[in-house]
């Protein structure tokens, strides 16, 4: 590998030195974020040290419930240390979407429960710079095959126990791709493009599909590796276009964080949102969160609100996420289309808005239709994404059969913008579903994946829940 090519460098300097375990009298107790623990002879608890230095010389302690599970692996003379994780991801970024967004969530929930988590990425977010994990960056020339190869270089450097792949490196033990299959999700892109268009983009993409399969195929051709799938939808799709085993498939759903996508907790800032914006408050406000505007189907929303707007219903599009080119951020683009423009927190919009939709034409499971029903809007998307699969129609949502299907969406959102009563009865229905899918249970899960990576490498991971006794392993 050229060393030009490559540089890895900590870019959390309060965590420049690996998590280490300081003996004490066997249970867990609290957790240092900031400067040296050392153990307490008074309480016999573990500390977790990570490093000392950093921006702030004040030292923070945060304290960790005892009946909380924590987590270690036994080594063969029965002694207990913190896993250790290393997590690859291209962009580090909540700002740039859910795959980010999961990650940065994942991380943090690991590192609370005593994993020692590295993460290598090409761009660390300013947000995700000041978790307690240790960050790589890894400066690559370009994108696909360079990073895959020079990130899979610096994730095999660390010594780490389990290696868990956002899709975009080769040879990890655990692989999930948040776009799913990238042949359906090339698919589900070809398909929300103009007919007319269809045939330049594919002479004009040509290498670059190759090359994107070509990575697949050595990505989804690993032997050793376990895939994480988002959905039954994902999962799919990796036995018929990506040839993966069905015995190598986990399904995992995304999860959310039902406690800050409680509306209720939010009103205040809903209500500034819409000042702000100027929304009056007959005006029944369809949110829109998405990144890549045409393959969630922003077009087709606005087709649909438009003829809306023909009827003299007074119903406003709010589109969060990257702005197209040469569209206004935080500010209406015009009487009835406001664009907020890419947000940290879509909490608070959600706060604002009586309508979710997520018009996808390939959506793994998308975060952005979980944290609407967590926040207790109707969701209306499609059978293309993968999220669909969680929402009962009639009760917590509507699924639409073609994501092209305009008149379709139409007569959905017309039925929602005129019962308010209707739409607060499926609000709180949605409010109730998504508890089943809090982000808590997918983490555990997840978990459970990396038990069956360790105890195939003849390690054993362990839970620590009450403070004096050592619980069952993980893998069975």
């Amino acid at each position: 590998m050229e060393t030009g090519r490559k540089k890895s460098r900590s870019v959390n300097p309060s965590l420049s030195h690996p998590l280490q375990l300081l003996p004490g009298a066997g249970r867990l107790g609290e957790l240092w974020t900031r400067g040296n623990g050392r153990a307490s002879a008074a309480t016999g608890a573990w500390y977790i040290r990570c490093g000392s230095g950093g921006p702030a010389a004040e030292r923070t302690r945060m304290s960790v419930p005892a009946e909380q599970q924590r987590f270690a692996i036994q080594d063969s003379d029965g002694g207990l240390r913190p896993p250790r994780v290393g997590v690859i991801i291209d962009k580090f970024d909540a700002a740039r979407g859910g795959a980010a967004v999961y990650t940065r969530d994942l991380v943090a929930w690991l590192v609370d429960r005593c994993f020692e988590v590295h993460v290598v990425a090409r761009n660390v977010g300013e947000q995700e710079r000041r978790l307690p994990c240790v960050c790589h960056e890894v400066r690559s020339r370009y994108g696909g095959h360079d990073f895959a190869a020079a990130g899979s270089e610096c994730l095999a450097a660390l010594a780490i126990d389990v290696s868990h792949d956002m899709g975009v490196a080769v040879g990890c033990d655990v692989f999930q791709s948040h776009v799913g299959s990238p042949v359906a999700c090339q698919m589900g892109m070809d398909a929300a493009m103009p007919w007319w268009y269809r045939h330049a983009r594919r002479l004009v993409q040509g290498p670059r599909r190759r090359r994107i399969r070509g990575l697949a195929a050595q990505q989804f051709g690993s032997p050793n590796s376990l895939f994480i799938a988002v959905s039954q939808r994902v999962a799919n799709d990796l036995q018929r276009l990506q040839g993966v085993p069905p015995n190598r498939i986990r399904i995992i759903h995304n999860g959310v964080d039902i406690d800050h996508f409680d509306s209720q907790r939010h009103v205040a800032a809903g209500v500034a949102i819409r000042r702000r914006l100027g929304i009056d408050a007959d005006d029944v406000i369809v949110i829109v969160v998405a990144h890549n505007h045409r393959l969630k189907g922003v077009h087709v929303v606005s087709h649909a609100v438009r003829r809306l707007r023909r009827e003299g219903l007074p119903v406003r599009l709010l589109v969060c996420g990257t702005p197209q080119p040469g569209s206004s951020c935080g500010r209406a683009v015009s009487d009835w289309v406001l664009q907020a423009g890419s947000v940290i927190d879509t909490a608070p919009f959600y706060a604002a808005a009586d309508i979710a939709v997520q018009a996808s034409f390939y959506d793994a499971c998308s975060l952005a239709t979980l944290e609407s029903l967590a926040s207790g809007l109707p969701v209306i998307t499609t059978r293309a994404n993968g999220a669909a699969e969680l929402i009962t129609p009639g009760r917590d949502g509507i699924v639409l059969d073609d994501p092209a299907d305009v008149t379709a969406l139409t007569a959905a959102l017309r039925t929602l913008a005129v019962d308010r009563l209707g739409r607060m009865s499926m609000g709180r229905a949605a409010r109730r579903s998504a508890a089943a899918h809090a982000r808590e249970g997918t983490f555990a899960a997840v978990v459970g994946v990396y038990a069956e990576v360790l105890a195939s490498k003849g390690r054993t991971l362990v839970t620590l829940a009450a403070p004096d006794r050592l619980l069952r392993p993980w893998a069975a």
